[in-house]
């Protein structure tokens, strides 16, 4: 469902010239798979999650390559040649990420369940309150809150790090994406929040058949529970998909 050819990913260099983290890199990834990058930190891990949801930071761009993506109706898209207005009905719905930071991928002035009703009404705009926060409820008893309805009142500053991550995890989920996209999600997390997290993507890949890329600079992370491991280099992501 996703078929990654040749990428080439470009920044402007300090010293003149460019530089390039993803350089003619290519992969594949299946519907219902849970594919693993690893690498060092600099090696275009982010960068290449950045291209795939059309978010590379100016004044880098994508200077080469193509990215197939199927979309649920059947139709297949290049996401490296969307416009803003194209990407805005895929993104979040299609496709979602999950960002590095649990606290900072929230609002802190805003409760949990207010980020479900703008998650769910950007691409459901008459859904009413009341169905959005059933909707919240439903996928946070899913990430393994006992008392959801709590969560829902709750800001993210009342939460710990875990229980941000995973609130993030079930927002992501709003609109049951194909691909999902979990940027460094165990990083700041201890061993027992980390093993709840990966329980989760094995429960959503059941669940859904979404298809998950997870990066981590942790091959070990990755091993628990990725089907393949494609792993970067310290000059970056280089040709074809390696494998561990």
């Amino acid at each position: 469902m996703l078929t990654v050819t040749g990428l080439t990913v470009r920044f402007p260099s300090f010293r003149g010239g460019f530089h390039e983290p993803v350089r003619d890199f290519s992969l594949f990834l299946g519907a219902g798979e849970i594919l693993g990058l690893t690498g060092p930190s600099g090696c275009g891990k982010t960068a290449f999650c950045s291209a795939l949801l059309g978010m590379v930071e100016h004044p880098g761009f994508v200077r080469a390559g193509s990215i197939r993506f199927d979309l649920a109706c059947g139709d297949a898209v290049d996401l490296a040649r969307l416009s803003e207005k194209e990407w805005r009905r895929i993104r979040g719905k299609s496709i979602s990420l999950i960002s590095q930071n649990p606290v900072q991928g929230l609002n802190p002035g805003q409760k949990i369940g207010s980020h479900f009703i703008d998650a769910v009404r950007a691409h459901e705009p008459k859904a009413s309150r009341a169905a959005c926060l059933s909707r919240a409820e439903a996928l946070l008893d899913a990430a393994l809150f006992s008392r959801p309805d709590r969560i829902i009142r709750s800001y993210p500053f009342e939460l710990s790090g875990g229980m941000c991550q995973r609130a993030l995890i079930a927002l992501a989920l709003a609109h049951k994406p194909a691909l999902l996209i979990a940027d460094e999600p165990t990083t700041a997390l201890d061993m027992r929040s980390e093993a709840e997290v990966l329980r989760l993507f094995l429960w959503i890949r059941e669940a859904y058949h979404t298809a998950v890329l997870l990066v981590s600079h942790d091959p070990l992370v990755l091993s628990r529970i990725s089907d393949r491991t494609i792993e970067g280099g310290a000059g970056g992501l280089r040709g074809g998909a390696g494998r561990v």
